[in-house]
């Protein structure tokens, strides 16, 4: 084999997708043993939350817009064999009500799964990425202004102290406030409103502190394009070069010397991300920021490139919780164990992602987190505290396939809680909760001597468990547990069986 051959064989490509509310963006690297190689970068302005209507429905314009980009991506991205790909979706496909229409069509043309993310993880994963970009050191406080949200996010390169997103964007800002122009008025309603949305943590930050500020994503970039243009430092935004920007903006004096390498569509929306940046910089008092090239993509990619990091992230955040709400870990590890010991036997059957067996096991984990509230209404105190809680690594969809399964692990099933996840089939989703249930029910007495985990099988709609008969004999009260398990699922409308082997 040539040393160009092994080269290409020992090499890996990796694609970061971020599908924004203004723009989708592609970004695909190389990696050789120890060197990442940047290949490409692929921008395509889609303007999806210009397609969100009041009731926050997406238009079939705006999905064919964005479904017309990923079927392009798609094309780009056929050369790169074994490629890597990770796709995250952010604000607007978080709030658009018919998202699942989006994916639906997009599922179509585009080969790889589409993660929507939290508010919290996009914050994290832009403040890893602009970190990353320039190694920094210290406390460092970054501002990504999108299309749709603004996210704030503090911490040292590889730890986020504090990150919040602000439902906030140039092009959310563009509709509500300077659909039919920009005046005085209209900037200090935007820059108010963008002020009351910081009010809330601008103390935590501030008392937190920081030694830089990055400001990054395309209003951040055209707004140190246009200060270096008034002639500022090439880079740095400033209160002072924010002001003059702020006069010009209001004036309507922005001339094409000041827009100078500013794209027409980015100049559109212009007034919205000085706004939104000039409220952040007086509630957090900022003196100074850099532009930073490091944003979600470059996120995405520092993270999936270190082998298994996203995977420990996702274990460092449950243990996190299962520490702070004091959880028996001993008896979680139990009811974990005996929980995949169940998945194994049912998986093959009933064709269970590889991945599902990943987050049963967190949802184990965390079932019983709610008891620092009441042991009353265990399910419902465990399954909102996962709810509320930043869960680092996760996207919106398995954040809620946890929360789901720990909300239905005992008491009566609702079907109703059953909606569509988006990662599984309703059926897939009702085989984990059931494989869950089972798993607690086998340990609630919490004694570390427990019975053999019993056969199990389910085909979706008829559940068979098989027992050795002496266990009936030595474990009433389990028996008991599993009859009254068999009259939830009954009205649950699944058919339950027990068959004792002697």
């Amino acid at each position: 084999m040539t040393d160009k051959a092994v080269a290409e064989s020992d090499s890996q490509h990796f694609a970061a997708i971020d599908l924004g509310s203004n723009s989708f963006h592609m970004l695909v690297v190389r990696k050789l043993h120890d060197d990442v190689q940047h290949l490409f970068k692929h921008k395509e302005r889609v303007r999806l939350a210009e397609g969100l209507d009041a009731k926050h429905h997406l238009s079939d314009e705006a999905i064919e817009r964005g479904v017309a980009v990923l079927k392009t991506f798609a094309e780009r991205l056929k050369p790169f064999e074994n490629c890597t790909v990770k796709v995250v979706g952010t604000h607007t496909l978080r709030i658009a009500k018919n998202r699942f229409e989006f994916l639906s069509r997009a599922r179509r043309v585009f080969p790889y799964d589409i993660e929507i993310i939290s508010g919290q993880e996009e914050a994290r994963l832009v403040h890893l990425g602009a970190c990353s970009a320039e190694h920094l050191t210290g406390n460092t406080l970054v501002v990504d202004i999108g299309g749709g949200s603004t996210e704030v996010a503090l911490g040292t390169e590889r730890n986020m102290e504090l990150g919040r997103s602000h439902t906030m964007g140039s092009v959310s800002f563009t509709k509500a406030f300077f659909k039919n122009g920009v005046d005085k008025s209209d900037y200090k309603r935007a820059k108010l409103y963008a002020q009351q949305q910081l009010e809330r943590f601008s103390a935590h930050f501030s008392a937190i502190g920081w030694k830089q500020v990055r400001c990054t994503s395309g209003s951040a970039q055209a707004i140190a394009t246009a200060s270096e243009n008034l002639g500022y430092e090439p880079t740095e935004i400033t209160p002072e070069a924010i002001k003059a920007l702020r006069k010009l903006v209001v004036k309507g004096e922005l001339s094409a010397k000041v827009l100078k390498g500013i794209s027409p569509e980015r100049a559109t929306l212009f007034a919205g991300g000085v706004a939104i940046l000039d409220a952040v910089f007086s509630s957090l008092e900022i003196e100074e920021a850099k532009f930073s090239t490091g944003a979600l993509r470059e996120g995405l990619l520092v993270e999936f490139i270190s082998s298994g990091d996203q995977l420990d992230t996702r274990t460092r955040a449950i243990r996190s919780l299962m520490s702070r709400y004091h959880v028996d870990v001993v008896h979680a590890e139990r009811v974990a164990d005996t929980a995949m010991k169940l998945w194994r036997q049912v998986a093959p059957e009933l064709r269970l992602p590889l991945f599902t067996k990943r987050y049963l096991q967190y949802a184990a984990l965390t079932h019983e987190i709610g008891l620092n509230i009441n042991s009353s209404g265990l399910q419902k105190h465990s399954a909102y505290i996962l709810e509320h809680s930043n869960l680092p690594g996760f996207s919106f969809d398995q954040h809620r396939l946890v929360a789901l399964m720990v909300r239905m692990h005992r008491k009566k099933l609702k079907r109703s809680l059953v909606t569509n996840l988006g990662m599984i089939s309703k059926r897939h989703a009702v085989t984990l909760i059931l494989l869950l249930r089972m798993a607690v029910l086998w340990h609630l007495t919490r004694s570390p001597e427990t019975p053999e985990v019993p056969q199990m099988e389910f085909d979706g709609e008829n559940l068979t468990l098989r027992l050795d008969a002496s266990i009936a004999e030595e474990n009433p009260l389990l028996i008991a547990d599993l009859e009254r398990e068999e009259a939830y699922c009954e009205q649950f409308g699944l058919t339950t069986r027990l068959e004792f082997r002697l």
